[in-house]
């Protein structure tokens, strides 16, 4: 069995180190979306006479809402929770004995730690798979057509009323992304584990405008204006990529401050290094400190813990300022045969200063044809997006099965699910699978 684990390890291990693909085109994935409808490439529709051309405004509703979605697929890809640094099997050394023994009965938490270190000389590694499929942005469905954003007619001197026409652009995303980490855990000591965790990951978008023709201005005109193919005032357009490649790689500590039978509490910190390629929202440019304590319960089959920290953010050339954000989760593990252990954990992020989606009434007013020149008789008042700042509060839920099917192996599987639906970028129901291995 040990020469399996070996062999699976090395074979995960030089997956990691050979160069991955990225995107097949020379745009990068963060483009896939805000390339539309810009000054350099409009909406031009289908009347032969009148090259009509839309765009979104700059710095307007269209965006706010790209920049926002991929500063939110770039950051929590590359923050998702990667769950315990220590293995299922912690021991210590028994004096009496000269032996090791194991130190508690359960497995321990799957995306949450506890204070038990792995033991001086122990060595976990293994890997795991984590699969996104997004319903919801801002509590927006993505693939819905909620995200509704406004094209404008491009500037032409001369004050001509077709520009009053708008067009609504209705987008339906289907994004998913896959995330496979390979990690490896030792303890230095008794009391000091060090680990590494290696994400390789998949970002994958297809993406809808569905397009409507709002002839305000134009309606009655004898000869229209705005059209698409066969003088339809609806149409599409569609794009599709993907990137993948090495994400943000953590670098792992922890430390044993105090035990006892009570239980223990240790200090640990996760360091995010920006190996990720941001330009294809694999990571976001930033390096990303996370402090935090860890207190858990002893030794017995049933086993709570907390933990709380404090994760500071580096800025990013390509998304910003990003924000700093508290940390915490909370849960058990609970040892229900000597080879089965049940986890339940809450896990929680607050953002600080992040910014957020929010709607607000924009007016756009418009003339018609016989009206003169000059007025602004009419106009209609749209909901549109824009970002403020905020505190942006992400909670997930867990609950899963750690199996230990023979010596020193470990096999987890595991069910995320939201509990804040309206904020940020949301999957209903998450999988993850992990295997490891202790040595």
């Amino acid at each position: 069995m040990r020469r399996v684990i070996i062999a699976v390890a090395s074979a995960i291990a030089l997956l990691v180190l050979l160069p991955q693909p990225g995107r097949a085109e020379d745009r990068p994935l963060s483009e896939l979306l805000s390339r539309f409808f810009t000054p350099e490439n409009p909406l031009i529709l289908a009347n032969p006479t009148h090259a009509a051309h839309f765009v979104a405004q700059e710095g307007g509703a269209f965006s706010e809402t790209v920049n926002l979605l991929n500063r939110n697929i770039a950051y929590q890809l590359s923050s998702f929770p990667l769950g315990s640094s220590s293995g299922g099997f912690t021991f210590n050394l028994d004096p009496t004995l000269g032996t090791l023994s194991r130190t508690t009965e359960s497995f321990g938490p799957l995306f949450a730690e506890r204070a038990l270190t792995s033991g001086k000389g122990k060595l976990t590694v293994g890997g795991s798979y984590v699969r996104n499929t997004f319903d919801r942005f801002e509590g927006r469905g993505l693939d819905d057509g909620s995200l509704q954003l406004t094209l404008t007619h491009f500037d032409i001197p001369g004050d001509n009323h077709f520009e009053g026409d708008l067009i609504d652009s209705d987008l339906f995303l289907k994004l998913d992304t896959d995330t496979f980490a390979v990690f490896a855990n030792y303890g230095v000591t008794d009391r000091l584990d060090v680990g590494v965790a290696v994400p390789v990951q998949r970002v994958k978008m297809d993406a809808v405008f569905a397009l409507t023709v709002l002839p305000l201005a134009t309606q009655g005109d004898a000869v229209p204006s705005h059209f698409f193919a066969g003088g339809s005032l609806t149409g599409q357009l569609a794009e599709s990529g993907d990137a993948s490649g090495i994400g943000d790689v953590v670098l792992r500590g922890k430390l044993g401050l105090t035990s006892g039978d009570w239980g223990g509490v240790a200090a640990a910190v996760d360091v995010r290094l920006p190996t990720g390629d941001e330009e294809n929202l694999l990571g976001t440019g930033a390096t990303q400190v996370k402090g935090f304590l860890i207190l858990s319960g002893g030794k017995s089959k049933f086993s709570p813990h907390l933990n709380a920290g404090y994760t500071f953010t580096g800025d990013s050339d390509k998304l910003g300022v990003l924000p700093n954000e508290l940390n915490y989760a909370a849960g058990f593990d609970a040892a229900l045969t000597p080879r089965v252990t049940f986890t339940a954990d809450v896990v929680g992020r607050s953002l600080l200063d992040a910014q957020r989606l929010v709607t607000t009434d924009v007016v756009y007013r418009f003339r018609r044809a016989n009206e003169p020149v000059g007025t602004l008789p009419h106009s209609v008042t749209r909901e549109e997006f824009t970002s403020e700042d905020g505190t942006l509060n992400m909670l997930l839920g867990s609950v899963g099965l750690k199996l230990n099917p023979t010596g020193r192996l470990l096999i987890s599987a595991n069910v995320l699910f939201s509990l804040s639906k309206n904020n940020g970028l949301q999957d209903d129901i998450t999988p993850v699978i992990a295997i490891d291995y202790n040595f």
